[in-house]
């Protein structure tokens, strides 16, 4: 009778820069990786939203569809991109003019993207008390519009949670709206915004390298870029909604005065 030999598996690569890491990625890019997803979660309004919600579906069905509370939800993801804006270091490394521009041009897009993924991650389309409400304000056009698009939304959460930072640093991804008293060779010409949206997308590219090998990682980092054109475009055909747009402006301006109070308050340290 043959003796039975033990087969010996070969140990699993780590994932880890301990041992075997194969990555580009150097340890300041790993700390900084790390860095953008925990502010990221740190940020997260999911729970707030589904409490929302869970609350709501309490409620008789007429008073499920306050716009009060429909905005409220919508709004958050507005405000998670406001608290990532607010405790960015890079944020606060650009000229005063360069930051408004952003905060101004990028909230709606960035803002959008967020929750058409935060949808997704919680499951709302599928949810009738926030696809109901939602219709009410939006049209339910234009929800199937959101729900396609965040379909074809990568479903590796870490890749849109690091595209987040690159648009919120990106001087062009907004619906251009011309404005002749704006000065936008202050954003084109700012040598230090594209220092910082060299450094999140180069992350952003290592890091789908690191994961999917390079053809993958092209076809990946092709679909994140057309998910953000998908989404302006979708922010350019939603319906006339003036509560959502003045909204999304209050948050801006919000965020320009934490920013300038932030700002004071370090000056008045130096001083």
């Amino acid at each position: 009778m043959a003796e039975c030999k033990q087969i010996e598996l070969p140990t699993p690569l780590t994932l880890s820069l301990l041992r075997n890491d194969r990555s580009t990625l150097t340890a300041n890019e790993w700390t900084l990786l790390s860095n953008i997803l925990h502010a990221f979660d740190e940020q997260d309004p999911s729970a707030q939203i589904q409490s929302s919600l869970d609350e709501l579906s309490l409620l008789p069905p007429k008073l499920r569809l306050k716009s009060s509370d429909t905005y409220n939800m919508v709004g958050q993801f507005f405000t998670g991109i406001q608290s990532l804006i607010e405790h960015s270091p890079d944020l606060h490394a650009l000229p005063i003019d360069a930051r408004r521009a952003l905060t101004k041009h990028n909230l709606s897009s960035t803002g959008a993207y967020n929750g058409i993924f935060l949808c997704r991650e919680l499951d709302l389309y599928n949810n009738s008390v926030f696809l109901n409400a939602a219709s009410t304000y939006y049209g339910a056009e234009f929800l199937m519009d959101c729900s396609s698009n965040s379909a074809r939304c990568d479903p590796n959460g870490s890749l849109i949670k690091i595209m987040l930072f690159v648009i919120i640093f990106s001087s062009n991804c907004s619906i251009v709206t011309f404005n002749e008293k704006e000065h936008t060779i202050i954003i084109s010409a700012s040598m230090d915004l594209v220092r910082i949206q060299n450094v999140y997308v180069t992350i952003l590219w290592k890091y789908l390298v690191y994961l999917y090998g390079f053809k993958e990682a092209a076809l990946r980092f092709s679909s994140l870029v057309k998910n953000i054109l998908d989404v302006t475009h979708m922010l350019e055909l939603m319906p006339k909604n003036e509560i959502h747009n003045t909204m999304v402006k209050t948050i801006a301006i919000e965020t320009e005065r934490v920013l300038l109070a932030k700002d004071e308050t370090l000056l008045s340290f130096n001083f």
